[in-house]
């Protein structure tokens, strides 16, 4: 039995980068604790292995012989019984149901168990028993705590695993591909945006290098090239010349000339093509003594010719991508696009310094400006219709006159249908018609925003309303942009709510310090009640301290800057003491236990950082159980790792928090936790220290019974 993720290639979607591989292991974890299955997922080829989730009791029993275990971790896809479908465990005899899926360009097994095999019984607990030197009566009792399925059951609950993770896959495969779609999306914007700047700046001035370089600069900035360069043919002696550079050589670059046929730049001026070189170093035609006279280092190369009437004047390069190996094919219209910019500003320059000599001539060609003006027209209507923005155009008679694809969504219109119709017949939205109306009126500009329901959701829009203004200074018409600030305007709420909170927060502890300061200040106090206020003071003093560590915590994470360990070798036991011994007496309506084992091994650790995570457990355990209650700290050796719990008989949490009770700035929905303070990132520094330390933490609760969380250590880093 098998499955296929449709539409994924390897070449598209490589496994490193698209599968979510934590998110599977957590899914196998609690399908394999729910259901009681063992469950292990590997490649035919071995390069995607995801360790077995198994918490069977019989297993955790035959994991404490080393022989046992190592022929447990040997369990591998060759033992595939291909008629049966199975593959057995040379331990115990155990089989597991194996199925199939193909993805990545990957054949996946999916191994499902435990499936008891037929002869396993009495006399199969004994020679478990004698073969790993494993207790009868233990292993006995183990059998009977484990859960065994019949094969029909083992199929059912493997085809539903399979199920899972080819969902899980497809949910990775389709976050991968929105992802690279909006880069894309984003670049192309911003090739369109230079674009259009570049068109504005060229009609705003007369002086060719200062328009060269700005248009070489934009190349520079939208590529994310290291240098850019201008090179104008000399007609005398047929050589090129540096008329515009930009970068860190600029000055020492300009001293140079090539020969027509010379390095990448005179080989696109001799042949009149465009010519991406990734690697200089492997194309004979780089002329090396260029960056052996400047001192600079070219990587890549990306070179178009410079043509005006279809004429050879020069050619257009950018010189070295930063954060990537080279160029790209697509890249190669962009700039020349941008030699078309750089042509275009040459040749007005040329015609204005011959205006009064040449002023038949200058009517020609002013024609063919206008013919490559009305070309570049029908590129930035072609820009508008692909732009993410709604845009809606009316004449001075208020009648429609242009509306790209997003107005068509956002307006529920067609094109074809509206266009040259009034637009009060053609949109039912009274506010957006009106402003089309007074802004043709009143010539200015109006900014506002407005909500549009777009399926069953509303959605609001920053919307621009600016006069079409014509040759004679009369207003033509009215355009109108759209924008979607929906997410923008939620993530602005979000903010203002937690800035709310933080100030809130920062203010409690505050309100005491500076009470019992200024009493400690203006009367005469005995010692004893001095001492009391200080410890007051103290304490709120470390609140406050604590709070703005974990929002600094906080925001060197949100940076990508994470938080640093200070690894050293620690008895964990030891540790976990020092807590409790802290925590015992800090509230007189909890009882705060600890249990853990006689010895303990030492391991390595960040001690100050997990010293963080189990006092933030134990603070939340008794905050938030506020009416009192046993708080029970228990410590476990099992499995090759340290576990930790910490529960309380507290206020508890709903069945629906769970699954995101880590995620930061999340507090729970409910009059009682919102009495009590909290920022809601605590967990979720929590969290990432755990799994900075290659550990795990679950949390177990029910409302009004309290809560338990408990994280792992690994001993083993």
């Amino acid at each position: 039995m098998g499955g296929k993720v449709e539409g994924i290639r390897q070449s598209d979607a490589p496994y490193s980068k698209v599968f979510n591989t934590r998110l599977w292991e957590n899914i196998q974890n609690r399908i394999s604790r729910v259901l009681g299955v063992s469950i292990k997922v590997v490649s035919e080829d071995g390069s995607i292995n995801i360790p077995e989730s198994n918490f069977s009791a019989v297993c955790d029993l035959l994991k404490t012989s080393e022989k046992a275990a190592a022929i447990c971790a040997d369990f591998k896809v060759k033992n595939l019984n291909e008629e049966t479908g199975t593959v057995k465990c040379d331990t115990c005899g155990f089989s597991h149901f194996c199925v199939s899926a193909d993805c990545f360009g990957k054949k996946i097994f999916i191994m499902v168990g435990l499936c008891a095999d037929p002869s396993w019984g009495k006399a199969g607990l004994k020679k478990v028993s004698r073969d790993y030197g494993i207790d009868y009566g233990i292993l006995k009792a183990a059998s009977e705590k484990s859960t065994f399925f019949a094969p029909d059951r083992i199929k059912e609950l493997a085809d539903l695993i399979l199920h899972l993770f080819n969902v899980t896959v497809e949910l990775s495969v389709q976050e991968y591909i929105a992802e690279k779609v909006n880069k894309e999306k984003e670049e192309e914007l911003a090739k369109m945006t230079a674009l259009m700047e570049i068109s504005i700046v060229i009609n705003s001035t007369r002086y060719l290098k200062q328009l060269l370089k700005i248009i070489m600069q934009s190349a520079e900035r939208v590529m994310q090239a290291e240098a850019s360069s201008v090179f104008l043919i000399d007609r005398q002696t047929d050589e090129l010349y540096f008329e515009v550079a930009t970068g860190p050589k600029e000055e020492e670059v300009k001293k140079i000339r090539l020969k027509k046929g010379e390095g990448i730049a005179g080989w696109v001026a001799s042949m009149g093509a465009s010519l991406l070189v990734p690697d200089v170093s492997k194309d004979p035609r780089f002329a090396k003594r260029v960056d052996a006279e400047t001192h600079f280092i070219t990587r890549s190369i990306l070179c178009v010719p410079l043509k005006v009437r279809n004429q050879i004047i020069g050619v257009v390069q950018v010189v070295n991508r930063l954060g990537a190996e080279s160029f790209s094919e697509s890249e190669i219209k962009f700039l020349e696009a941008l030699a078309s910019q750089a042509a275009i500003a040459i040749e007005n320059t040329n015609l204005y310094e011959h205006l009064e000599e040449r002023a038949e001539q200058l009517n020609k060609e002013l024609k063919k400006v206008n013919i490559n003006l009305a070309i570049e027209k029908q590129r930035i209507e072609s820009i508008v219709q692909s732009m993410e923005d709604a845009v809606i155009a009316v004449d001075r008679e208020n009648k429609i006159v242009m509306a790209n694809r997003l107005a068509e969504k956002v307006f529920s219109i067609k094109s074809e249908q509206v266009i040259n119709k009034a637009i009060k017949d053609s949109i039912s939205n009274s506010e957006v018609i009106d402003n089309f109306s007074n802004v043709l009126s009143s010539k200015s500009s109006l900014r506002e925003e407005v909500v549009f329901k777009i399926g069953n959701r509303e959605h609001v829009f920053a919307a621009v309303f600016a006069p079409i203004i014509d040759e004679l200074g009369e207003t033509a018409g009215t355009v109108a942009v759209f924008r979607d600030i929906t997410e923008s305007k939620e993530i602005d709420r979000m903010k203002t709510d937690f800035l709310n909170m933080v100030s809130h927060e920062l203010r409690t502890p505050l309100t005491p310090i500076q009470a019992y300061s200024e009493l400690i200040m203006m009367r005469n106090l005995d010692t004893e009640k001095i001492k009391s206020y200080a410890g007051i003071i103290n304490k709120e003093t470390l609140r406050l301290g604590g709070l703005i560590g974990d929002l600094l915590d906080q925001s060197r994470i949100d940076a990508g800057k994470g938080l640093s360990l200070s690894p050293e070798e620690v008895d964990f036991k030891e540790l976990l003491n020092t807590v409790y011994n802290t925590f015992k007496s800090a509230s007189t309506r909890h009882r705060i236990s600890l249990t853990a084992p006689e010895k303990a091994e030492k391991i390595t650790i960040d001690r100050n950082k997990i010293i963080q995570v189990i006092t933030n457990l134990l603070s939340n355990a008794v905050k938030y159980s506020p009416d009192g209650g046993d708080i029970h700290i228990t410590m476990e050796d099992r499995d090759s790792r340290y576990y930790i719990s910490v529960s309380d008989e507290g206020l508890g949490m709903p069945r629906d928090a769970l699954p995101i009770i880590f995620e930061k700035f999340y507090r729970v929905d409910s009059p009682a936790v919102k009495k009590i303070g909290g920022t809601g990132i605590g967990l979720s520094i929590v969290k990432y220290i755990v799994e900075l330390h290659n550990g795990g933490i679950t949390v177990e609760s029910e409302e009004g019974k309290g809560s338990k969380f408990t994280f792992f250590i690994p001993k083993a880093r």
